[in-house]
């Protein structure tokens, strides 16, 4: 496919052969430990990369090393970038800002912080009265971070940078959120916007760490299809950090494996990858019970209704972000909840959450309450446990994951109450039973997205919810990990009286335990049923709206 992009869009180009970055005897020094020690890598100036390999295998440590995020203990790395003026091969071991960019988990939590402090501010309407839209941070000016008040000429002309933004919205199909506040985002429509930012830039190298994640089924082709053309441009070139084999484009040209930190090999794409995906083994049917805590074994409280929403809305200014939602989810009923970025997922569960304020507008009941009469925001949380991206994104990296487990107990982000004897040996039980007990004292930030995402699961079941919210529980994982969650949450649904709302993308990751489906699309319910067991549903075939009389079920994947 041949490139759109104009020669004036596009930056001085590297030597089309010979070095472009290079890896000499080099030996990561992160915290304490010595990673990648005695590593040697080159990439060429004709050559597209992709990193793969498990979760906590050190792809990213890898990545932010070249970024120059992380310090070297021994070694060199040299970029051969040259400048507008001098195409010579000369070797750098720096690069002027802007000449690489790199889009990640962590970029996307910078993203989110800078517009709010905490976690529920995107709910609040007066939080959002000087978020910029997305617009406004797809402008030369933004991009090259300029004040207002400086008269500065811009790098780049404006007619240029319009340019780049108009073929990045086309690329990734976000004409609509162009008025939208950057606050009021969803992850995936954030991660649009982070992607968008980076191709206005016109980098020489633009390293992308997992890409597609948070993204919706046409999100991702649209994204995999912009890819593809990237890649056949002459810049920029690019390197691909992804947990699935199936999203790595044909326009990638070399491929690295590395585990435990280490290099295990490296090559041309058809010798490290087998030319058809390979089929993933099914799921363990006959995996050993959890031993779980004493205290879950207990029945709880029963509520014949957990959830009821009548004709819900959710209005920011003049766009309606959830319009008319009926629904109601009962005791024994495990829901997941479907559709594209934006379609109102992440608002309905805020609702229930009891973190969107605009509940107290709304006819919302709540374990037999109705929002409003009475009850505390941390009365309704006390019920429910939460894992999500956007709650992961918000903890310090340096607080323990025994920290974060116990801080559960409270709702907080972050821990700053003491803990009864009680509550530590019950989160203690957790990390054991999920097999995290090493982890106790280790920082969040020095443990595998995977691990990760475990500990959170353990913070949201230490007080033995009602309700279990999975906000994409799976999101960032490799298949090993994606199992290990859905075995764990299908054991949780049958050792415990719990009930799960479970929001994805990906229609490979649904639990055994879901029984019913919610699909949104732009506010408002397309279906509603039971999850059929008739057959299975390819990924992408669209559900059709229920007619009048007709039958409420949805055919989903089966295993």
């Amino acid at each position: 496919m041949r490139s759109t992009l104009r020669r004036d869009e596009r930056p001085a180009a590297p030597p089309k052969h010979g070095s472009f970055i290079t890896l000499t005897d080099v030996t990561l020094r992160v915290g304490s430990k010595l990673l990648f020690e005695h590593t040697s890598w080159e990439i060429r100036a004709d050559q597209h990369w992709a990193i793969i390999g498990p979760n906590g295998s050190g792809k990213s440590t890898l990545a932010r090393a070249i970024f120059r995020q992380v310090p070297l203990a021994h070694g060199r790395i040299f970029y051969f970038f040259g400048t507008n003026k001098d195409q010579s091969d000369g070797a750098r071991s720096y690069f002027n800002r802007g000449e690489i960019v790199k889009i990640s988990a962590e970029t996307h939590s910078n993203l989110m912080q800078q517009q709010a402090g905490y976690h529920q501010a995107r709910w609040q309407s007066i939080e959002g009265k000087d978020s910029p839209t997305v617009a406004e941070l797809l402008t030369g000016e933004s991009i090259e971070r300029i004040s207002p008040y400086d008269v500065s000429p811009l790098k780049v002309s404006r007619a240029v940078y319009g340019q780049r933004r108009q073929r990045a919205v086309d690329l990734l199909g976000m004409g609509s959120l162009l008025g939208r506040k950057v606050l009021h985002l969803s992850h995936g429509e954030a991660r649009k916007l982070l992607i968008a930012r980076a191709l206005m830039q016109s980098p020489r190298f633009l390293i992308l760490d997992d890409p597609f994640v948070g993204l919706d089924d046409a999100s991702r082709r649209a994204l995999h299809g912009a890819l593809t053309e990237l890649l056949h441009a002459e810049t920029p070139r690019i390197l691909l950090i992804t947990p699935r084999l199936e999203e790595i484009p044909p326009g990638i040209t070399h491929v690295l494996q590395v585990a435990n930190s280490r290099m295990v090999a490296q090559d041309r794409r058809d010798k490290i990858l087998p030319a058809e995906a390979m089929p993933e083994p099914g799921r363990n049917k006959n995996i050993s019970p959890l031993p779980l805590p004493a205290a879950v074994q207990e029945s709880g409280q029963k509520y014949p209704v957990l959830v009821e929403l009548k004709d819900t809305s959710v209005l920011y200014g003049h766009t309606y972000v959830l319009r008319h939602i009926n629904w109601t989810m009962k005791q024994g009923e495990n829901w997941a909840v479907l559709g594209a970025n934006g379609a109102g997922k992440t608002t309905l569960l805020s609702l229930i959450l009891a973190d969107n304020p605009q509940a107290y507008a709304n006819q919302i009941t709540l374990f037999g309450q109705k929002r409003g009469s009475g009850e505390s925001i941390w009365q309704i949380k006390r019920k429910i446990g939460w894992v999500s991206p956007e709650l992961q994104a918000y903890h310090q990296k340096e607080t323990t994951c025994g920290q974060v487990v116990c801080s559960g107990f409270f709702d907080s982000v972050g821990l700053y109450q003491t803990c009864s004897p009680q509550q530590v040996s019950l989160a203690v039980h957790w990390l054991q039973a999920l097999g995290l007990l090493p982890l106790l004292n280790r920082p969040l930030g020095a443990v595998s997205v995977g691990e990760q995402r475990l500990v959170f699961l353990a913070r949201a079941l230490v007080k033995n919810p009602t309700l279990l919210i999975l906000d994409e529980p799976c999101q960032g994982l490799d298949f090993n990990n994606r199992t290990r969650i859905i075995e764990l949450l299908d054991q949780l649904c049958s050792q415990m009286p719990v009930n799960m709302i479970y929001v994805t993308h990906h229609f490979d990751e649904m639990p055994q335990a879901i029984t019913h489906v919610l699909k949104l699309a732009q506010g408002r319910i397309q279906t509603s049923g039971e999850r059929s067991e008739e057959g299975i549903k390819k990924p992408g075939r669209h559900y059709p709206a229920f007619q009048k009389g007709e039958k409420e079920s949805v055919n989903l994947p089966i295993d």
